[in-house]
């Protein structure tokens, strides 16, 4: 077996392959391993069998009651427990994730995931792109970045099948000043809005789902400014008479007031987006974090 040991590292350009095999004998289940790596049981299967072909070994022996592992498949199984169990080796230090969101989302939810992450993989690379939602579809379908975090529902702009999308958090909205602002009790409405200096997102999902809301009633806010940050719009109306357009979490953050109106405002749900057939390991690595952490 010393002769194909060595093929483990000449596998290395088809790590996935070894890493398929690995999940499923850890879990000791083709359906679990599938459910907790987000691949389907058939991918997992069909990439097991063209790994005994390149290998030219019988690694399992499967029935209608699961599989057995052949003397070879666990000789391999326990050299790829000790490669694997040491991820974040020296050899982990050439790999980068590149993860695509909008300039708000990265501000209100990426930080948790990101050091989640360094804690469990920390010589990996991270590389987080940021930019409008449809210059990100773009990259996402040209694999420059490996998972998309973005509004839903996500526009979808190539159409493509093999996009995958995940809810992984909700937040609702509302307008907010300042906590010296003295004339909330007068606001009970969207239309009161209108006798009031008012600061909005620029282009971006959460204006559209708000547009969306206020042409539904025949509203126009007619905004005095239209900003490409969060922390910006705060700063301007922790000061001012200004009011502006937040999510929850940010008025808490920023220490504004929430002014509470009649109207069920919108409540922004945003996603973990990738391409089923492209999605690498460290990515999968990266979603099961961010789906343990919801």
């Amino acid at each position: 077996m010393q002769q194909r040991g060595g093929m483990v590292k000449d596998l290395r350009n088809n790590l996935h392959l070894l890493y398929d095999f690995y999940i499923v004998v850890k879990a000791n289940s083709f359906s679990d391993a599938a459910k907790n790596n987000y691949v389907s049981q058939s991918n997992l299967s069909r990439n097991i069998k063209k790994l005994e072909e390149i290998m030219n070994l019988k690694l399992l022996n499967t029935s209608n009651k699961g599989f057995e592992l052949t003397n070879d498949g666990l000789m391999l199984y326990n050299k790829l427990d000790i490669m694997f169990s040491n991820v974040n080796s020296e050899e982990m230090s050439d790999i980068t994730l590149t993860i695509g969101t909008t300039r708000n989302i990265a501000d209100i939810l990426l930080s948790k995931y990101i050091l989640k992450f360094k804690e469990k993989f920390p010589n990996v690379k991270l590389k987080i792109i940021i930019d409008n939602a449809e210059s990100l579809d773009i990259f996402l379908s040209k694999h420059k970045i490996d998972i998309l975090i973005d509004y839903l529902p996500h526009i979808n702009y190539n159409n493509s099948s093999d996009l995958k999308t995940e809810k992984i958090a909700s937040f609702e909205t509302s307008f907010a000043c300042s906590i010296n602002f003295i004339n909330t009790e007068k606001i009970k409405t969207l239309k009161d809005l209108q006798d009031y200096k008012l600061i909005i997102p620029g282009f971006s999902r959460r204006k559209q789902f708000l547009n969306d809301l206020l042409q539904s009633q025949n509203i126009d806010l007619n905004p005095i400014m239209q900003l490409p940050d969060s922390k910006l719009m705060a700063d301007l109306v922790k000061d001012t008479d200004y009011i502006g357009y937040f999510i929850k979490e940010e008025i808490r953050y920023y220490g504004l007031k929430e002014i509470k109106l009649k109207e069920k405002m919108p409540v922004n749900h945003i996603g973990i987006i990738y391409y089923k057939s492209y999605i690498n390991n460290i990515a999968k690595e990266f979603i099961k974090i961010v789906k343990d952490g919801e």
